[in-house]
């Protein structure tokens, strides 16, 4: 996770137009984009205060070489329509690496809330984090919920859809609250 990404992840999740950042903190508009896209590294001192103009802070925290919630996030943002099946991958990939993980680092894995992807992706991550987190250390985005409780979800998991594979009383809890269709053995290491 880099911090340009992080930051971009809080603008677009906040809802703030590049532009309105970029007057918030005083930095140009395409100075701002191309420090989002990689093309530009920031000082320390342009990092806070587009951080402060979204409203979050910049934090130094020990790397722990699993995949994050908002990595697992970006590469199912990435695979989700073209390549279902590296989609699927990341997110069971984020489910072995927060059940392997000790307390501590679920925190680090959680701490950044993703992306918010607009679909039903944002419900299958926020309820892998409520499953494999202790009930009182699950962050606050992970509770928000957008699901449709009237229409049963399940990922494509191929590249041609397949009819329903799992039946929603085979969920987790979370997963049920939610109406996505994923069997607990499924979320189980191999």
């Amino acid at each position: 996770m880099s911090i340009t990404t992080s930051l971009r992840r809080a603008r677009l999740n906040s809802g703030v137009s590049l532009r309105r950042a970029a007057t918030a903190s005083g930095v140009g508009a395409s100075s701002l984009s191309n420090i989002e896209s990689g093309r530009r590294e920031p000082t320390s001192g342009t990092v806070e205060r587009i951080a402060d103009a979204l409203g979050v802070r910049v934090a130094v925290i020990p790397r722990v070489d699993r995949l994050t919630a908002a990595d697992a996030a970006e590469t199912i943002a990435t695979f989700a329509d073209a390549e279902p099946a590296t989609a699927y991958r990341a997110f069971l990939q984020l489910a072995d690496d927060l059940a392997a993980a000790d307390p501590y680092e679920q925190f680090l894995l959680t701490v950044e809330e993703p992306r918010r992807l607009g679909n039903r992706w944002d419900d299958a991550i926020a309820a892998i984090v409520e499953l494999r987190l202790p009930s009182g250390s699950i962050p606050p985005w992970a509770a928000r919920s957008t699901a449709q409780l009237d229409t049963v979800w399940e990922p494509q998991r191929t590249p041609s859809p397949l009819p329903a594979l799992t039946d929603l009383s085979e969920a987790p809890e979370p997963f049920r609250r939610r109406s996505i269709a994923i069997s607990a053995g499924e979320l189980e290491s191999a």
